[in-house]
């Protein structure tokens, strides 16, 4: 048996190179070359494999070949992807971080009905926007997995669900009857070259919360508890109205955000210059009712308008590591707080380690106060850049 194999017997390298190179394909679609239906009707076959609600057969899959139909069903998609058209007008060429993913929904949006067939996945039955699962649910997995199987065969396609904002045009064209919902339109071609890459994304320890929302942990606990030598953390996100310029014009003072927490009320910047990485500010509480500290902060990572970190005493031992992040979001922007204590340096890992049947227990208790700290800066920050809510 190959190492590869999984107990179950998977080669997990290849099944590992299908869910981490299954792309949204849009520019290198092949729309010389036509697909069969034999190919079509084999990965619907599969994607039909997926779980239903109640196993309840209510999926349809409608493949649209007629050219004609392409191209009224692409007009309404460029009705609504014009903004796709615009922003990347305004992106192209700039190296803004949304650039790509901009500049080639606009291409798709240029070309949808030149795909060899425009695959539609719909069910039975009509949301009723109450928030309970079954409908969509039931529908979504089979969509994936349909990408799945194409990528598997050399196929490409992108998750298009534009033309849901037009589903009374949609299904008036193609005959759909009422209580019927159309999910998403897929663009299937073989793709130009087979070699995909795995997409930039956080690690599963960054956006993996344990018991608590935002508690985090840098390495995998071996009995599940929180240890102090897994890097237990906090991560608190708030979006704001503010563009990214004006969230880090307050989160790079060093003293705004402090208004807004108990236990960092002050700093004062110790090197002369420019500020970036190396850089040293230093921490105080000046509260005689919590407790008076006072600590050297080092930047480890500062990128404008993006990311701010430092790490307290010693950044090769670091009593913790701080860090915002800022990303666009929409008109707005995200901004991401997160911390990790530290195995040392710090008054926390003493009290932890002392007894380890209480270690998880007080890192527990450590980790609800920072985290009610650290909503009241994001909310304070907020506050500031958009208005009081």
């Amino acid at each position: 048996m190959s190492d590869s194999l999984s107990e179950s017997g998977f080669d997990l390298q290849q099944i590992d190179r299908l869910l981490t190179t299954t792309r949204a394909v849009r520019k290198r679609l092949d729309f010389e070359r036509d697909v069969s239906d034999e190919l079509l009707f084999e990965c619907i076959d599969l994607a039909e494999q997926a779980p239903t609600g109640g196993n309840d057969a209510s999926r349809r899959w409608i493949v649209i070949r007629d050219q004609s139909l392409k191209n009224q069903l692409g007009e309404l998609y460029a009705e609504v992807g014009e903004l796709f058209i615009n922003a990347r007008g305004r992106l192209e060429g700039t190296g803004h971080p949304k650039e790509n993913v901009v500049t080639s929904s606009a291409y798709l949006v240029e070309n949808f009905s030149k795909a060899p067939e425009l695959v539609m996945c719909a069910i039975w039955g009509v949301h009723d926007n109450s928030g309970r699962p079954g409908l969509f649910d039931s529908a979504i997995p089979s969509a994936w997995s349909f990408n799945l199987a194409l990528r598997s065969r050399g196929l490409g396609t992108a998750y298009a669900t534009m033309l849901n904002n037009k589903p009374d045009e949609v299904a008036e064209l193609l005959g759909i009857p009422h209580g019927v919902t159309t999910l998403v339109c897929f663009p299937v071609a073989y793709t130009l070259g087979n070699e995909f890459s795995p997409a930039p994304r956080r690690p599963a320890s960054d956006i993996t919360y344990f018991d608590q929302w935002g508690f985090t942990r840098t390495e995998p606990s071996v009995d599940g508890s929180a240890r102090i030598q897994d890097g237990p953390g906090v991560v608190v996100e708030i979006d704001t109205e503010a563009r990214p310029r004006a969230v880090w014009e307050v989160i790079s003072d060093i003293n705004m955000p402090a208004q807004f927490s108990n236990e960092f009320v002050g700093a004062d910047w110790l090197t002369d210059g420019p500020i970036g990485v190396g850089s040293v500010f230093k921490g105080r509480n000046a509260i005689p009712e919590v407790r008076n500290w006072e600590t050297d902060c080092i930047v480890t990572e500062w990128l404008e308008r993006q990311v701010f970190e430092w790490r307290i005493t010693d950044p090769a031992k670091p009593g913790a590591i701080w860090r915002f992040e800022i990303a666009e979001q929409g008109a707005g922007s995200r901004l991401r707080f997160s911390m990790t204590i530290g195995k040392e340096n710090n008054g926390t890992a003493p009290r932890a380690l002392q007894d380890p049947s209480l270690e998880n227990e007080v890192l527990f208790e450590r980790r609800l106060i920072h985290k009610a700290n650290m909503q009241r800066v994001v909310e304070g920050v907020r506050d500031l850049v958009d208005g009081p809510a």
